[in-house]
Formats: structure tokens, sequence, C-alpha cells
């Protein structure tokens, strides 16, 4: 790419004599882009894009001569040449301007590939977004027909394993929250009121032998009325590791949480005690609890929160509210009652009829 303004021609003929002439070209597409904006909305400088493939290998430095331009404004494709082509036109950016393909000078009939190329340019366009985290696999059936799913679910599961390996070069920043209390007062419905206000989406497991079977990358994971027993201790610690992103045991295949940046656990047992579970010594039990800066501890009337004080290895009171949980779903309740009340009457009526 390179903007007029800085280059010793401005006709597209002479830009495309000098792409012909380079050493073993094998195709050239060359555009021209004056109705591109910027982030601020105004009107980008007047440029040109060329994509260039070739036979056998070549140096950047050979293209920039022949060319004429710096070094710094060619690079190697870092996607497919496919996509490179359809953003030539922003086939595969539909918020950018949409060009015409008749405007493209090239050495292969563009037109045609354009519009050849079209359910692979969707499969491209998903892939770079998913690349970027746009699209999360919990919802990449927004994006895509049932039909495309089918025929594709191999080339995007390989998208997402591709996401997975590329997180694990990045640092883990995962919070952390430990909730109990006993039955009937709210935890989960909490939790995930908690995530919701986060703007997370949640992946609620139970205590089955593989909880994280079904995740698919939610933002959020809620490990629902879990038991000591669910996880063997070192995974427990790996699953819960604040920093550090590690494969976590699956049915089938184990499978990455890198995605996930808040971890609740939910149970009626306090929390140093489901620490203490596995202990051998006290510094066993504070490997987990380091881990879990924020407990709260739920009743019918109020809710408690702990944040842990890692220099006198306990948790502190920081505030203590009303269970809004319980107001918020009294309603539902009432609405139980009174739907219990009429399938009583509909059955003595029935029982009535019955009986005349």
């Amino acid at each position: 790419m390179q903007y007029f303004e800085y280059y010793d021609v401005s006709e597209i003929a002479v830009i495309e004599t000098r792409c012909k002439n380079l050493t073993n070209i094998k195709s050239y597409a060359i555009v021209i882009h004056d109705k591109d904006l910027l982030d601020s909305w105004e009107p980008k400088k007047k440029h040109f894009h060329i994509v260039l493939t070739f036979k056998n290998a070549t140096t950047i430095w050979a293209v920039a001569k022949w060319l004429w331009v710096e070094c710094q404004y060619i690079e190697k494709i870092r996607t497919t040449t496919k996509s490179a082509m359809l953003y030539l036109v922003h086939r595969n950016n539909p918020e950018k301007f949409q060009y015409d393909p008749k405007d493209v000078r090239a050495s292969f009939d563009y037109v045609e590939y354009v519009d050849g190329a079209k359910p692979m340019q969707q499969r491209d366009n998903i892939a770079e977004k998913i690349a970027k985290w746009e699209i999360k696999q919990y919802n990449l059936y927004d994006f895509i027909s049932v039909d495309e799913f089918a025929r594709n679910r191999n080339y995007y599961n390989n998208c997402f394993l591709f996401r997975q390996q590329k997180m694990k070069t990045q640092d883990r920043d995962l919070r952390c929250i430990f909730i109990s209390g006993p039955s009937g007062c709210w935890k989960t419905t909490f939790a995930k009121d908690y995530a919701n206000e986060l703007g997370y989406n949640c992946y609620i497991s139970s205590g089955w032998k593989h909880p994280l079977d079904n995740y698919e990358g939610q933002e959020c994971i809620i490990l629902d009325d879990i038991r000591p027993t669910t996880y063997e201790y070192n995974d427990l610690l790996k699953l819960t590791d604040n920093h550090t992103d590690s494969l976590v045991w699956c049915r089938f295949y184990n499978k990455s949480i890198a995605e996930c940046k808040l971890i609740i656990i939910t149970t009626v047992i306090p929390i140093r005690e489901f620490a203490e579970f596995w202990a051998d010594n006290n510094d066993t039990a504070e490997q987990l609890l380091r881990r879990f800066g924020l407990s709260v501890v739920i009743d019918k009337d109020f809710i408690r929160y702990y944040y842990y004080e890692p220099i006198y290895k306990k948790y502190e009171l920081a505030t203590e509210r009303n269970n809004y949980i319980t107001k918020k779903y009294q309603n539902s309740w009432a609405w139980n009652r009174e739907f219990v009340i009429s399938v009583a009457d509909i059955m003595e009526k029935s029982a009535k009829l019955t009986e005349t």
C-alpha cells in the first residue's frame, strides 16, 4: 500500500507496467482507494493497493526496487492470498466502502474471481474475526447457517484451535470468586447476575465427572454446586491459576480455558473447609485460598463479601448487604404458589367430572 502523495507517478497504467516487469511474477491485482474514511470519519488520503504472487521465492527488497517504493510499504501476506485479493474491494470488510471489482486492474479476470469466491469470502471473513476473538465459539451459530456449519465444521473448529494456540503466548488475567451458603439462597442466581453485570457470557457446569465437556469459550465459568471430590486437587489448582493457562481434563480431549476471565464456584461448603479437604498442611490449603481474592457468603437475609488478606492468610469482612436476590425473585415464588393452586383446582374439577 502506498499514498500517491509519496509516490513518483499517479497513473495506474505505469504502476501496472512495473508489476508486469517483475521477475517471475505469477499474478497481480491493483486498485485505487479514494473513498476510504479514517476512524474520525475524515477522508483518507488517496492511495493504492497491490497484491502480488510469484512463481518462485523472491525478496521484499527486489519487489520494492521494481515498484519504486521503500521496503516498509511492502509486507508478506499474513492471512491468505484469497483474503488479500478480496480486501482490494473490501468484500471481507463490509463496514468499509465497497469498491467496484471492475475498478481492479489484474492479470486475471478479477470480477469472475470475486463472484466465484463468495463462499470462501464468508469463511475467510469469519476466520479473521475468530482470530481477533470478535466471534466466539458459543455464538458462531449467529453468523453462519446450519448448512455452512455442517459442511465446514472441521474448518471452523481448526480456527478456534488456532486461537487457543495464539492465546498461550499471552499472559492470563483470571479472577476467581468463591460463593458459599446453604441451599435455597440463590447462590447460582447471584453468580449469573454478577457475571452479567460485567458483560460476560456464562457457562454453567454441574458436579458431574467432566464439568467442562460443553465449554465453548464463554468469559465466565460457573462451577455450580460442586464438592471437593468433583476435582483432583492439582487439577483444581491448575484450573483456577490466575496467571497461567493450562488444559483442563474433558471426556474426549483436553480443553483450553484461556478465554475465561472469571471463574465462580458455588457450594454449600465454606471456603476454608473446602480448601482443607485435601490439605495435609496449611500451606497446601493456602495455595487454593490465594486464588480466590473474593469470598461471598450468602444466607436468606444477608450477602457478606470477604477479601483474602495474604499477609495474615485469612479472609476479612469487607461489607455486608441485604440479600436482594430474595426480594428480586419473590414474585416467582408467588407465581409458583398460584400455579400449584390452579393445578389443584383443575385436578379437583376433573375428578368431579369423572365421578359424574
